[in-house]
């Protein structure tokens, strides 16, 4: 099971959620290995415990034999060899109570590459604000570039603060 996320927010505030999203995501995997029902629950957890911020989240499971459970709360979509997997669109974590999220299973074939991101990619800038982007980022992943390449071709774009540990799963 990997789980990435993203919380609204700086400093403090954001660091308790985060600290809040890891503790319900460790009790609710204890009774469910579902991605859709992960996000269900960890959603249904905190809402109105945000502080009026809220987090996007991605749960994949990839089982023995390749197949790849997904589902997403307003997060980024992850790459299947350099193409964005289409997901259902979806409310990040802790706006709506009654919010659902669905689940895409697909099968991973030796080779395949599945890589998942957060926005510090796409979003960083060089000195004029030009943003590195998803064209610059898909072009990347299509010429199979690793997630330590990704990461060095931002940092030279312009994101000194991005680390190889940003890209959870590749």
């Amino acid at each position: 099971l990997v789980v990435l996320g993203d919380v609204s927010g700086k400093g403090l505030s954001a660091a308790m959620i985060v600290s809040m999203v890891v503790g319900m995501l460790r009790t609710i995997a204890g009774f469910t290995d579902e991605p859709a029902e992960i996000l269900g629950e960890l959603n249904r957890r905190l809402c109105g415990r945000t502080q009026g911020g809220f987090a996007t989240c991605l749960v994949a499971r990839l089982e023995f034999g390749g197949k790849l459970a997904i589902a997403s709360a307003g997060h980024l979509p992850p790459y299947v060899n350099g193409e964005e997997l289409p997901l259902a669109g979806s409310l990040p974590l802790g706006l709506a109570e009654n919010a659902s999220y669905e689940q895409t299973v697909l099968e991973m074939n030796p080779g395949d590459r599945l890589f998942l991101l957060t926005d510090g990619i796409v979003e960083a800038q060089d000195g004029n604000g030009r943003l590195f982007g998803f064209p610059r980022l898909e072009w990347l992943l299509r010429e199979g570039v690793t997630a330590a390449g990704v990461v060095e071709a931002a940092q030279q774009h312009g994101q000194h603060a991005l680390e190889p540990r940003h890209l959870v799963f590749e």
